[in-house]
């Protein structure tokens, strides 16, 4: 089923037109999703039998494989100091990162899927902030989680913070739109380079030699990955390099202009954030794509059925925020920052193999050697950032 309008996929910056066709994507399959919705059910009672936790820094799984301190993990720079972990039983290390891989690849396979029947990525990034807003409400209303105490102070040097989380969130949905999810991840993992890179100028931190010679397989690998990969466009790349930069300055400006709120904890500090994203993302979208989505909805309705379509994108918006709340699960345990930068390499390892076994993408050798010394970049810049802050505290304390 043919529609006369379709969904733009860029940022603000380019509006190009495409015919949708949900029903006949040649690259990744729409149907297989709704079959792992059925399978996705019982890990759901798992993890709401688990009270959401407290972390010490705000934002999403994918800003910790830059940042591997247990203060800034994630995201800012950390508007808190990290808590002494409580002592817990051994099973829940292990147990909270098999939640946290296994959230995380369902979401992107889900989101995949419904960009696929449904690609209106402003849309669909709107919706998973909303879920993730609704989801610590219930939270905060239910107590599971201690409401924030925020003033306008606070909300004032939240809003920067908020947009730039809106532009790194929206222009990756946009991205997965345009690209297979495994090259797109391929792509962020180059977001080291624009956090030292901006850093210096803006923060006024200086990095050593060993951390900008971390950068040069992140570039390498991105760029032999590029060379071959079948799904490649020049609007897809673009996107998720857009989605790096709006990610890292989220990072730098919450440092920057958050340090003075250490009474919020992470995991209020990410719903914070997703609520006051939804400031920019309605308004955004509905002058990007409003006028697309009747028919584009009519198409996907009509390609899978209403009630598949519609726990598609119930369940996109959900695993968004769920693999989140589980990594700030694992942080909650005390792990290391080297354990934490090794599992967080490993994850992103899983993420672009099982997209590539579900959707079946065809990836050239080349592809795969560059996808590896890419993600091995990024575990080799966590090291040497922790190796600088160590060498950093002890010179201060000599």
């Amino acid at each position: 089923m043919q529609l006369s309008r379709s969904c733009t996929a860029t940022w603000p910056a380019a509006h190009h037109s495409r015919r949708v066709v949900a029903a006949h994507r040649p690259q990744e399959a729409v149907k297989p999703a709704t079959t792992l919705i059925n399978a996705i059910r019982p890990p759901l009672q798992k993890l709401q039998s688990v009270p959401a936790v407290a972390q010490p820094c705000p934002a999403a799984v994918e800003q910790q494989s830059s940042r591997r301190s247990v203060q800034c993990a994630s995201s800012a720079g950390g508007a808190a100091a990290a808590p002494a972990p409580a002592a817990s039983s051994p099973w829940k290390v292990p147990a909270y990162i098999l939640l946290w891989y296994a959230f995380n690849i369902i979401f992107n396979i889900l989101n995949k899927s419904a960009l696929n029947a449904f690609p209106c990525p402003w849309f669909i990034s709107t919706w998973q902030l909303m879920a993730s807003a609704l989801f610590m409400v219930g939270l905060w209303v239910t107590g599971l989680q201690p409401a924030p105490k925020v003033d306008r102070g606070f909300m004032m040097a939240l809003m920067p913070v908020a947009l730039f989380h809106t532009i790194g969130h929206v222009s990756a949905c946009v991205s997965f739109s345009q690209v297979a999810v495994s090259f797109a991840h391929i792509v962020k993992s180059a977001e080291p380079v624009f956090s030292v890179i901006l850093s210096g100028p803006i923060l006024g931190q200086t990095y050593p030699w060993y951390v900008w010679g971390s950068l040069l397989p992140i570039v390498a690998g991105c760029s032999l990955s590029a060379l071959k990969e079948v799904s490649f466009s020049w609007a897809g790349f673009n996107n998720a390099m857009i989605s790096n930069l709006g990610m890292v300055l989220r990072n730098i400006y919450s440092k920057k202009s958050l340090n003075d709120y250490k009474h919020i904890d992470g995991i209020n500090l990410f719903g914070l954030i997703s609520c006051a994203s939804l400031l920019y993302c309605i308004p955004a979208a509905l002058y990007v794509e409003r006028g697309m989505w009747e028919g584009a909805w009519q198409a996907a309705v009509a390609s899978l059925g209403p009630g598949p379509f519609y726990q598609l994108l119930l369940t996109s918006g959900l695993f968004y925020h769920l693999y989140n709340q589980a990594s700030y699960m694992v942080l909650d345990q005390g792990v290391s920052p080297v354990t934490f930068s090794v599992g967080n390499t490993m994850k992103r390892v899983a993420v672009v193999v099982s997209a590539v076994m579900f959707f079946r993408n065809p990836v050239s050798l080349l592809n795969w050697v560059g996808s590896s010394i890419a993600i091995f970049g990024t575990y080799l810049y966590s090291v040497a950032t922790d190796r600088a802050k160590e060498e950093a505290k002890k010179k201060n304390q000599a």
